[in-house]
């Protein structure tokens, strides 16, 4: 075999089933070859992961960067780099921002900002309006998935939305089970504001009003949704995600942290908690996905009836994750699934030579986070490289940290550092 461009050795890589001590051979951006040390080629670089574990990047697909018009929260630039040292290596970008992603024109405009200023490879979803025409032109331009918001679009109009090769993704709260609370005391006046049902509500609506196209249900947060969704997944094409924070955080660190830690839904009780962990490892869940949801410390600040919902989690997901492995909650090789390969095959993630993202095998992209298996660390926000420099898991002890991010085969981040270039990041269309 020819020379390369680089090779990691002595990693422990983690395979379809099982964990491989080896090396990976990298050339143009792909991955050429994944065997014995001994057997490696030549590389004009080689770096010794001494042990580490070698995972296929993390695909978010639920991010909101807040770019354009929003970006006194988060843009592309400082979005991507919080993923780049988290070792997310594709995002995708929510369509609310200002202006919503809802036409063609502002599809383009959003991603030729994402072209200028992303530092890792991503997807855009649109917004699904009224305008079945608009929707198709938007998902014939690459769009991951049209998303649906209940209160934006009428039933009569979402049903007519019957394309088999289309995807809706979906905030599941139910508007009209929505309470408007007009004195809040406090956490468990929020909480009750937006209850369980309204999830599992919203949930039935849809599948009532879609048949042809694929489902995806965002941030599930409660058992009785996660129960229903799994019954209904013998009949049709639909899946889930969960966030971090409702897997590992309930309603006591909503009352603990207050604003920092409200977001939509809200958290849930321990029993919810624990119920979505057990999903995630069985298979019911299918992805986590972190809804990376910035502010400032002004907007967080005004006070919880106040504040915006919203978590800054795309940094801190892996290390959370990981944390779970290594007390063996979750197995490894789910959360590759979950974290890496089932959201590019969910959402149409891959290469130009059609080669699904997330994975570690010859000709895949080499999108790939080495992560420090055996590192204790405490979550600070302040260290975080997002702007938003707070967070709920504040104080929080991991295990497992990402060491290096490649991004098809560029050092993106190295050890605490941002060693990527700005705009480096590709826009990936879904491909089916």
């Amino acid at each position: 075999m020819n020379k390369v461009d680089l090779c990691l050795t002595n990693g422990k890589i983690l395979a379809q089933n099982s964990i491989l001590e080896a090396g990976i051979a990298i050339d143009k951006g792909r991955i050429v070859s994944i065997s014995k040390n001994s057997l490696l080629p030549q590389a004009d670089k080689v770096i010794d992961v001494e042990g580490s574990i070698i995972l296929p990047g993390i695909i978010d697909t639920h991010v909101h960067f807040r770019d354009p018009g929003l970006t006194q929260k988060e843009n592309f630039s400082t979005g991507s780099k919080a993923a780049a040292a988290g070792g997310v290596t594709t995002i995708c970008d929510m369509p609310n921002t200002s202006p919503p992603t809802d036409s063609l024109k502002e599809f383009k405009e959003k991603r030729e900002i994402g072209n200028r200023k992303s530092y890792v490879d991503f997807g855009l979803h649109g917004m699904l309006t009224e305008s079945q025409e608009e929707g198709r032109k938007i998902m014939n331009a690459g769009a991951v998935s049209l998303k649906l918001y209940p209160e934006s679009c009428e039933d009569s109009e979402v049903s007519k939305f019957q394309d088999d090769e289309m995807i809706i993704t979906v905030h599941p709260e139910d508007p009209s089970l929505i309470e408007n609370v007009e004195t809040w005391e406090g956490a468990d006046d929020f909480i009750k504001s937006r209850p369980n049902m309204a999830e599992t509500s919203e949930i039935i609506r849809l599948l009532s009003l879609v048949q042809k196209p694929h489902v995806h249900y965002c941030h599930i947060s409660t058992k009785g949704a996660l129960d229903h969704i799994a019954k209904e997944k013998s009949r049709r094409e639909i899946s889930c995600e969960v966030a971090p924070h409702h897997l590992l955080l309930d309603r006591s660190h909503l009352r603990e942290f207050g604003p920092v830690a409200k977001t939509y839904p809200p958290l849930r009780t321990k029993k919810d908690r624990q119920t979505l962990l057990r999903g995630l490892e069985r298979g019911s869940i299918d992805i986590v996905a972190t809804d990376h949801a910035p502010h400032t410390f002004e907007e967080k600040n005004k006070g919880l009836k106040e504040a915006p919902p919203g978590i800054a989690g795309i940094e801190t997901s892996l290390p959370l994750l990981f944390t779970l492995v290594k007390k063996k909650k979750l197995s490894p090789f789910r959360l590759k699934e979950a974290m890496s390969s089932y959201p590019a095959k969910i959402f149409g993630l891959r290469n130009e030579e059609n080669i699904p993202k997330g994975v570690l095998s010859p000709g895949a992209d080499a999108d790939i986070v080495v992560l420090d298996q055996n590192r204790k660390w405490e979550i600070k926000g302040e260290d975080l490289h997002g702007k938003t420099k707070f967070t709920p898991f504040e104080g929080t002890k991991v295990i497992g940290k990402p060491t290096l991010t490649l991004v098809r085969g560029k050092i993106v981040f190295k050890e605490g550092e941002i060693v990527g270039e700005k705009g480096y990041g590709r826009f990936l269309p879904r491909r089916t």
